[in-house]
């Protein structure tokens, strides 16, 4: 639902509701004097209004803490209530409040409780946020500007658990908290930023309403709008949250090199095989590698930044709001971040890889006194005849593994450059920084 101030005039619950917001003036007269009424007429509007401004009084007193019993008996009043006048040879202001009166009685005795309720709360009102039957499975927060003075309004109801706060942004502090609903009017008594939070301790229904009366009209236009930004911070901050993610730690100091020579040039001089051997660092669940193979020994310039590179691909994910890193989902995550650097693949130089984790077995072919074949690999994890690559190697436990290379090619030399990364699960923690504009 995941961030959500709105800048409404009226709540909008039901039809009526701006039209009786403007007709709150008129039904605080006392008479209507003023107005060309017979002496029946008069009688009838004065008695009918008395009647609808004794059930204002009755809703102004009980509020939003009214019992069963109390609301039936105001329900009882509001069916009672009857207004009938003759239009004729009346004036066009006349007709006009008279009308009003009635189009008030009529609403009071034809809406639900639900909508007299959301009348009386939200007439004069500016919206925040509404959302009747809203679903919530974590901890959402709704932020807004008040001014001092101002009255906030709240209504919230949980069908569940869930713990709701006031906070002051700008101090850090909390105002107030509530178990499962918050009904309640706050004066404010320091202009600033305020957020609502609400943390069901389960997947629920959440009804809520946030509105405030504002001091003035003329500030509606050019209200400050809050803009919210995640930044990081340090574990027990204000309004910091935990979140899984992964850190990439770097396996070798510098970029590894090697030259494969082909199987008759290394019965004179050099190798067809290079052995790599991968200290696993405390914590790690994978090793992320790219291999590059090439037939001329000339660099290139991505050589040296795969680290780098990975962090960068990783950052772009948490900003499109992909899951960080999940133990179920891991394997996908590190996928999408080495698909995102893929390396140049050189269509003429390819060897085999074999993955070791047993040093006695890697031994035998760095040595070369064993054929691949005769000895045990990952076959899950290791490629005959490959290219230029990228991979992902899961751990499983091992405090070290072998990376083995060899070149079958009879006549070419291939020259290999090796880099490689481990992943390491950690909890990061951040917060919804908040100003205004």
């Amino acid at each position: 639902m995941p961030a959500w101030v709105y800048n409404v005039k009226v709540w909008g619950i039901c039809s009526l509701v701006a039209i009786v917001a403007l007709l709150v003036a008129v039904f605080q007269k006392d008479d209507v004097s003023g107005f060309q009424l017979s002496e029946r007429d008069t009688y009838y509007y004065n008695k009918a209004l008395l009647q609808v401004q004794e059930i204002d009084s009755i809703w102004n007193a009980i509020s939003t803490n009214a019992s069963p019993k109390q609301l039936q008996q105001l329900m009882y009043k509001i069916s009672k209530l009857k207004y009938e006048y003759n239009d004729k040879e009346m004036n066009l202001a006349t007709l006009k409040v008279c009308d009003s009166l009635k189009q008030r009685i009529e609403f009071l005795q034809t809406a639900s409780m639900d909508d007299i309720k959301n009348n009386y709360l939200n007439a004069g009102k500016q919206v925040i946020f509404h959302e009747p039957n809203g679903i919530f499975s974590s901890k959402t927060v709704f932020p807004f500007f008040m001014r001092k003075g101002e009255k906030l309004y709240l209504d919230v109801h949980a069908t569940g658990k869930a713990s709701i706060a006031l906070r002051n942004v700008d101090v850090e502090k909390l105002i107030k908290s509530y178990h499962n609903q918050a009904i309640d009017t706050i004066l404010i008594a320091n202009e600033g930023i305020y957020t609502l939070e609400i943390s069901p301790q389960e997947k629920q229904y959440v009804s809520i309403n946030i509105g405030y009366e504002p001091i003035s009209d003329k500030d509606l236009d050019n209200r400050p709008q809050v803009v919210t930004q995640k930044v990081e911070c340090a574990k027990g901050e204000f309004g910091a949250v935990a979140s899984k993610a992964i850190k990439m730690q770097n396996i070798f100091e510098e970029l590894r090199k090697f030259t494969l020579r082909g199987q008759i040039k290394a019965a004179f001089s050099g190798s067809a095989r290079a052995l790599v051997a991968i200290q696993v660092p405390a914590g790690a669940t994978d090793i992320l590698y790219t291999m590059r193979i090439d037939t001329s020994e000339g660099g290139k310039s991505e050589d040296g930044k795969f680290c780098n590179n990975l962090n960068y691909s990783y950052r772009k994910i948490n900003m499109l709001g992909l899951p960080a890193y999940e133990s179920t989902k891991s394997s996908d995550i590190l996928n999408m971040i080495l698909d995102d650097n893929r390396p140049i693949r050189d269509e003429d130089a390819y060897c085999n890889m074999y993955l070791f984790r047993n040093q006695s077995q890697a031994k035998k072919f760095q040595d070369g006194t064993h054929a691949a074949s005769e000895l045990t690999y990952d076959v899950d994890y290791s490629t005959l005849g490959t290219q230029s690559c990228n991979g992902r190697i899961p751990v499983n436990g091992s405090k070290t593994i072998y990376l083995g290379f060899e070149n079958e090619r009879m006549r070419y030399t291939n020259y290999l450059w090796v880099e490689a990364v481990a992943v390491i699960p950690t909890t990061v923690y951040h917060k919804e920084k908040y100003t205004i504009k």
